[in-house]
């Protein structure tokens, strides 16, 4: 098997994991927001004038798709309120006055070797912990791995980290790697299957020979080098790639009977389990044009951007845009306030000079988004039916089947507006339903009325 996908782009990947790892002194005060995964946003615990220690739970809901959130300093509450969220909007938050004391809070305990081997005690402390998919996704994890149990066959880890500038995930294999392999074990054992299968593409061979070499099949994993192309870090090139199976659109991996989860998700779930640390830090690359030096540092969660960059040097120019996550799929920031969350892996500071936009783009029907689109779509027939809102045609060409990687605009010599034009047509198909079931709601309704005054 070439392990490897249909379509796919090779972009300047503008990596630096030769960069060591660099602690982020926390801020004077951490933003946390409710809201940092998919699903039900959480309840503050705490309220002004509260004292917490790292780590506390201050933020919950029972909510099954959900996933607590957690105290990254310890000191004051100062306030909880809506404030900037990295994801737009404001978002109710705890606001934390740093006492740099960083005391601990020890709630959570290192499982015993017993529970270690327990599938409902890892997953009671993976959800206690708040883990999320921390490859961006942030969906629970505790929830995603106990809704695949006895229908998914192969598990999959998540290693490519295609995105370009991003690092945080090879730079976990080359620090942590024992600990990484454990966390891989409890995720298997978790899913309750015998083996898993750890995607890594071949750009990071140092990660793949160095983790051979602590021999994974002893924790019931295979390394599996990948070719290098983005953007083979999505779920579904993930099992394409590893087991050739192939997600329909519209499916999910377990449909196939497989599950993805990410490598720091995986670090991750071995703090919860063997350290009782929940999840209040990770890896972040902060890069761009606009920052004077890259940093993959360490970071808390609820650390404003602005401070990031200040903390990493400033900048040589000011910055004309802020992506967050990878420059082909992330989004971008609205408030230098905002702060970073589980699932923030980069914060990159763009100036102009890498705008790419073009006044009146005009489609010259060469062909090279079709080629390059992983999902085997078709974006210049989806573009032109989106420009004349034509939602039949839209429907018939699976245009809410994009997952928006950008490989298609990328690969534009027009500069064609595809990915946002496609973002834009998924949202418009969504208020379109909810007007439609809004509609026939109250025909219902009013149906039933009429029936009951006869």
């Amino acid at each position: 098997m070439s392990h490897t996908f249909k379509g796919g782009v090779h972009p300047n990947y503008m990596k630096a994991p030769e960069i060591p790892i660099s602690v982020i002194t926390p801020p004077p005060q951490v933003i946390i927001p409710m809201t940092q995964h998919i699903g039900a946003p959480c309840k503050p615990l705490v309220q002004v004038g509260d004292y917490v220690k790292m780590g506390q739970k201050i933020g919950e809901n029972p909510a099954p798709v959900s996933a607590p959130v957690h105290a990254s300093v310890s000191g004051k509450v100062v306030a909880v309120e809506p404030r900037p969220h990295p994801l737009g909007d404001m978002i109710m938050s705890v606001v934390i006055e740093n006492d740099y004391q960083d005391t601990p809070c020890e709630d959570l305990a290192p499982l015993t070797e017993e529970q270690l081997k327990d599938s409902e005690a890892i997953l009671e402390r993976i959800r206690e912990a708040g883990v999320v998919g921390m490859g961006g996704a942030m969906f629970p994890t505790a929830f995603k791995i106990r809704g695949g149990i006895g229908k998914v066959d192969k598990l999959i880890i998540n290693g490519a980290e295609c995105e370009p500038y991003l690092n945080g995930d090879h730079l976990t294999m080359l620090n942590y790697p024992e600990q990484l392999l454990k966390g891989i074990e409890l995720v298997r054992i978790a899913s309750c299957v015998d083996k898993a299968y750890y995607g890594i593409e071949k750009n990071k061979q140092d990660a793949i020979d160095l983790l051979n070499s602590l021999h994974p099949e002893k924790y019931g994993i295979e390394i599996v080098p990948e070719e290098v192309k983005y953007p083979q870090g999505a779920e579904k090139m993930q099992v394409n790639a590893v087991t050739g199976r192939e997600v329909k659109p519209g499916g999910i991996p377990s449909g196939v009977g497989c599950n993805v989860v990410s490598t720091r998700t995986c670090y991750a779930i071995y703090q919860a389990c063997y350290e009782g640390k929940p999840v209040i830090e990770r890896i972040v690359t902060v890069a761009g044009s606009a920052l004077k030096a890259p940093v993959n540092g360490l970071t808390r969660v609820g650390t404003p951007f602005g401070y990031l960059a200040e903390q990493c040097g400033g900048f040589v120019k000011p910055p004309r845009k802020i992506v967050l996550g990878g420059p082909m799929m992330g989004i971008c920031a609205t408030s230098f306030d905002a702060p970073n969350i589980k699932g923030t892996a980069g914060v990159l500071f763009f100036t102009e000079e890498e705008d790419k936009h073009v006044e009146h783009p005009t489609c010259i029907r060469c062909g090279k988004c079709i080629t390059v689109c992983p999902m085997n779509l078709e974006p210049v027939f989806m573009y032109m039916y989106y420009s004349k809102g034509d939602f039949e045609n839209m429907a018939k060409y699976h245009i809410t089947d994009c997952f928006e990687c950008g490989s298609c605009a990328f690969n534009c010599p027009a500069r064609m507006p595809l990915t946002h034009a496609f973002k834009t047509a998924k949202l418009m198909f969504q208020a379109k339903q909810m007007k439609e079931k809004a509609k026939a709601e109250a025909e219902a309704a009013a149906a039933a009325a009429k029936e009951a005054k006869q």
